[in-house]
């Protein structure tokens, strides 16, 4: 046999070897524990979101009547306040000279005027002497002229620097006025929700300086609405609120005002809902709208496994097998069923981690799974198609 050919032999040798052993058992596959959902539509009424904020009805914006220094700062944000209870002062030294020099000019004034009457009465005694002389004729018609009209001069003096002096009084009133807003106080009992300046900020006349919020007049949710929205919105309308810093549960509430006036900048309105409990103001809500009835395939945000760029759901077939499937989603809810109603809320968003915890999260299926798919919740992250569930 040619030496070329022997290692041609031996290597079919091998091969019929090998094929004449059993191949391999196949392994058993992997056991996992999880909890199942079988799939089917959901009827709901679905709400638009409107993002908004807690305010208190009845609020104050305090501003500065003067000009000046902030002096002094006697309260924080967050503080209660009493009624008439001082929050800042301003410097009012230039005010104090102002008044000091119309009080000067008054003085003066005063001073001129009396030694003005003084002037005119006698020029008034002068004049009643010489007319009594003119009429036995020891004096002329132009000495007579010439004493009416210094009289009737000093006379016209004397309304002047009487109505200087009037002048300067009233001035010098307006001032001690203003001087009384250099000091600002609570004009109610509530809390100081906002503070505009700082110690030594330079304020001029209109800059608002503090907020007021009255705690006893109790609270709305306002929020802003889409102007697509204003002929579907209408006072006393129920709708969903969401506080969530408070609690992940929405409640009902009703719109308590409607207003129609349309922001040209922003392109929507506000809308008010009454608040029965007692937050507080500047928190952050949500009013959700009902727009109408929706059906949708909606799974539970623990059936879903985000992978990268892809959403991925296990489900199990026939045998108890798990098989991937790569989930196309639509709109992110949350759920809520309230006076035996169920609604979706929208959640403003499109990313899984940022839903809000502790909330039944649903996301709309496109693509991927279909009415009676029995998909696994809360799955380890070990489990891998293939895998053979263990109901629990």
């Amino acid at each position: 046999m040619p030496l070329f050919l022997r290692p041609l032999l031996l290597l079919a040798v091998l091969l019929l070897a090998a094929c004449g052993q059993d191949a391999p058992p196949k392994a058993e596959p992997r056991s996992i524990k999880a909890g199942t959902l079988r799939l089917s539509l959901t009827e709901a009424r679905e709400c638009t979101s409107l993002p908004g904020e807690v305010q208190s009805r009845n609020s104050v914006t305090l501003a500065s009547k003067v000009s000046g220094t902030v002096t002094e700062i006697l309260a924080k944000e967050g503080d209660s306040l009493a009624a008439g209870q001082i929050i800042l002062r301003i410097d009012d030294a230039e005010l104090r000279q102002r008044e000091q020099g119309v009080r000067s000019t008054a003085g003066q004034a005063s001073l001129e005027g009396k030694a003005l009457a003084a002037r005119r009465a006698q020029a008034k005694a002068t004049f009643e002497r010489m007319q009594k002389l003119l009429d036995q004729n020891a004096i002329s018609r132009d000495d007579v002229d010439r004493a009416r009209a210094e009289y009737e001069a000093l006379a016209s003096q004397e309304k002047a620097m009487a109505a200087q002096s009037s002048a300067a009084g009233f001035q010098g009133a307006e001032i001690r006025a203003l001087m009384q807003y250099s000091t600002v106080s609570s004009p109610l009992k509530g809390v100081l929700s906002r503070r505009h300046v700082d110690l030594g900020a330079f304020v001029q006349a209109g800059t608002p300086l503090a907020e007021v919020d009255d705690l006893t007049s109790g609270f709305d949710l306002v929020a802003r609405a889409d102007e697509s929205l204003l002929g579907r919105i209408s006072q006393g309308m129920t709708v969903v609120a969401l506080i969530p810093s408070l609690s992940a549960a929405p409640f009902l509430t009703t719109l308590s005002a409607v207003i129609g006036q349309v922001d040209p900048t922003s392109r929507s309105f506000r809308v008010k809902a009454a608040l029965d409990s007692a937050p507080s103001p500047g928190m952050f809500g949500k009013l959700c709208v009902p727009v109408g009835a929706a059906k949708k395939l909606l799974v539970p945000r623990s059936a879903l496994r985000p992978r990268g760029e892809l959403t991925t759901a296990l489900i199990v077939d026939g045998e108890s097998i798990l098989r991937l499937r790569i989930v196309k989603t639509g709109g992110i809810y949350q759920k809520a069923v309230l006076s035996g109603q169920t609604f979706i809320l929208q959640t403003g968003t499109d990313q899984l981690e940022a839903a809000p915890e502790g909330a039944e999260i649903l996301v709309e299926a496109l693509s991927g799974l279909a009415l009676g798919d029995e998909v696994v919740m809360d799955a380890p992250d070990v489990a891998r198609e293939g895998d053979l569930l263990v109901r629990e």
